[in-house]
């Protein structure tokens, strides 16, 4: 953590906290699910998927983008 930039480790929290978030309303739709089966949940469910897929590609986005700034130039050949 000491090497990164204050926007990484502030996009690493915001992810962090949307991630902590999303695992709580999936255990929350779990245990209703246990609870009363009869329920319709298939809304909640469909959300959350939805939700997650976006995030998932939000941070393959950004370490894509972020591995790309930090990688080395292509070797130059030598004049002949």
């Amino acid at each position: 953590m000491k090497d990164r930039s204050t926007t990484d480790i502030l996009i690493l929290l915001v992810a962090g906290t949307v991630c902590f978030s999303l695992l709580a309303f999936g255990a929350t739709i779990g245990l209703l699910r246990l609870l009363h089966p009869d329920a319709d949940l298939n809304g909640a469910e469909a959300g959350l998927i939805d939700i997650i897929n976006t995030l998932i590609g939000l941070l393959a986005g950004f370490v894509a983008g972020r591995s790309n700034t930090q990688s080395p130039p292509p070797p130059t050949k030598p004049p002949t």
